[in-house]
């Protein structure tokens, strides 16, 4: 009679193990589910404004379809000193909060001479909520004697954020 008890006692405390096991297991998944997912997570280029240069023609930005990389293209700039200023608008389209984290620049490769900076963007760690817009500035500046004129400068944008 004194084995079957130890086994009945042995079968509750298996059962009691399983069960608190099964409730901590539970409660992590559970936590882990309410992060956010991708869909509520949304920064996007929203538009273009009026180009303003100064010893450049034609400078333009498109945006993807995507509306995640905008493509710039400054054509012709003349001689030291010329850039093209490219106002650009985005928007949290998400559900939650978002901070900038970097910004890629890709294919642009000029040796030095052409400067690319930024201005009204991610200089203070600010949070977009959602819904909201902002405004920044590229501008792209000839700055040195490298080469004596560039028939055409493209390259693209895309900004980098996480959870605010």
């Amino acid at each position: 009679m004194k084995k079957q008890n130890v086994f009945v006692l042995l079968g509750v405390l298996l059962v009691l193990v399983l069960s608190v096991g099964y409730a901590v297991f539970r409660t992590n998944v559970i936590v882990k589910g309410k992060s956010a997912t991708v869909k509520d997570f949304d920064v996007i280029f929203e538009k273009v404004g009026k180009i303003t240069e100064e010893g450049s023609t034609d400078a333009s930005a498109v945006i993807d379809e995507t509306k995640k990389l905008v493509t710039i293209n400054v054509p012709k700039l003349m001689k030291k000193g010329s850039y093209a200023i490219i106002p650009i608008t985005i928007k949290n389209t998400g559900n939650v909060p978002a901070k900038l984290e970097s910004i890629i620049e890709t294919g642009l490769n000029q040796g030095g001479a052409i400067n690319v900076s930024y201005s009204g963007i991610g200089v203070t760690d600010a949070v977009l909520n959602p819904g909201e817009e902002s405004n920044f500035s590229v501008k792209v500046t000839w700055e040195n004697d490298l080469k004596e004129d560039y028939e055409e400068i493209e390259f693209s944008l895309k900004l980098n954020y996480v959870q605010g």
